[in-house]
């Protein structure tokens, strides 16, 4: 599982969205996961190899469970990967 340093996403999400309330239930009290998803193309339950990926983090309201998933790389938590890398 990748862990990453949540500091940097609470202050990502501090500045981006402030004290922004869930969409769903009005409550302004969110959760951030301690690791990095990958978030995959659906191929009929297939596996692509080579194909896309997006890291993201799942922030949980605390009051209803509408959960968000926030792109790992724009929120700075981890590196763009190089074309070496991909």
């Amino acid at each position: 599982m990748a862990k990453y340093d949540a500091g940097v996403l609470i202050s990502h999400l501090k500045k981006k969205w402030a004290d922004r309330p869930c969409c769903q239930c009005g409550v302004a009290n969110w959760q951030v996961q301690d690791a990095v998803f990958e978030l995959r193309q659906f191929s009929e339950g297939s596996l692509v190899v080579g194909g896309p990926i997006i890291p993201v983090v799942p922030v949980t309201c605390a009051n209803c469970g509408n959960t968000l998933l926030v792109n790992a790389i724009r929120a700075g938590i981890i590196d763009q990967p190089t074309e070496a890398e991909k």
